[in-house]
């Protein structure tokens, strides 16, 4: 991966939202997040896997840049109560932070033919200024107006080569997770974050080789930590995955590219091979338990006694896997 190039982004803040964690914290917009805790951060990723890593605790320390500038501030975020639903959330967002991106803007870029947009008279370049009595200044507004109005007719406002024209838009409808939402069949005009915000992470073969084996003793440690905080309760039985979600993960990352899914595929070799390595009989990890039991006792463990943990260590096993099953399917 790290030969090839791993495409990745400064974890700069781009929003703070009111009233969250990182707000109380003091933390503002256009600082860049270079520590969570003892770990250093050069991308999301490893901020996200540093995260993680403190569910749980009761604070977390944070370390962060001023945007030009390379002095340093740290900031505690109080985590009482901190939890987060890993399926409709990051770990990044549940704090309040929103990642600095590329902007949207209230602008059409594209309209699909025969679409309310295109029966209601947008023409690409119009900017949206209205909808009904709200005004748009960001896209996500526009989007949450015509989602909440499916087949409602909508006072639309745009400006169009200077001037200012009232349309009348009504959305279509389609069901979505068993709501129904509007939709109208316009995109928006995208602005990319700039190149100096991006980074690739590109070694030689030998540098390639210690990073990726720094990032394996990453991933491996944060696994025993999840593992111990699933022990513990701290981290729901609800977030173990099967084989449907490693199916959806592994299509979802190879339509990002070859890099990606390699990440991905490392992802999962490391949690597998932690798991093998499990005390049950059925594993590797509990035939290395009889072994040891062997060199101690200078005997082998008895076939009776083996059957026995056999048996025992696949119900374990089986019970794991209908968990997991069942939240795949719960997902659905």
């Amino acid at each position: 991966m790290f030969m090839i190039g791993v495409p990745a982004v400064k974890p700069v803040v781009g929003e703070v939202r009111p009233a969250s964690i990182v707000a109380a914290a003091g933390i503002e917009p256009g600082m860049e997040i270079v520590g969570v805790g003892d770990k250093a951060t050069g991308d999301w990723e490893s901020v996200t896997y540093a995260l993680i890593s403190h569910l749980g605790d009761d604070s977390m320390k944070l370390k962060l840049k001023a945007a030009n500038t390379s002095y340093v501030v740290d900031k505690t975020l109080q985590l009482d109560g901190w939890k987060f639903d890993p399926d409709k959330e990051s770990p990044i967002g549940s704090l309040g932070i929103v990642p600095l991106g590329g902007k949207v803007l209230p602008v059409v870029e594209a309209i699909v033919p025969n679409s309310a947009s295109e029966k209601a008279g947008i023409l690409v370049g119009d900017r949206i200024k209205r909808v009904g009595e709200q005004e748009v200044t960001e896209w996500a507004q526009f989007v949450l107006e015509v989602q909440q109005s499916p087949e409602q007719p909508l006072l639309l406002v745009v400006e169009r080569a200077g001037s200012e024209l009232t349309l009348t838009l009504t959305p279509d409808v389609k069901k979505v997770r068993g709501q129904l939402v509007g939709f109208v069949g316009l995109s928006p005009q995208l602005v990319p974050l700039p190149d100096e915000y991006r980074i690739l992470l590109q070694y030689g073969p030998l540098q390639a080789l210690w990073q990726g084996a720094e990032k394996t003793w990453s991933l491996t440690t944060l696994t025993f930590d999840m593992i111990g905080k699933l022990i513990g309760g701290v981290v729901s039985l609800d977030n173990l995955s099967g084989p449907i979600s490693i199916a959806k993960g592994a299509g979802s990352s190879a339509d990002y590219g070859l890099v990606y899914f390699l990440g991905f595929l490392a992802l999962i070799s490391v949690n597998l091979g932690i798991i093998n390595l499990f005390p049950l009989p059925v594993l590797d990890g509990g035939h290395l338990v009889y072994f040891l039991i062997e060199a101690v006792t200078g005997k082998p463990v008895s076939e009776k006694i083996q059957e026995v943990g056999f048996r025992i260590g696949a119900a374990i096993l089986m019970l794991l896997m209908g968990i997991a099953l069942f939240n795949d399917f719960a997902r659905l």
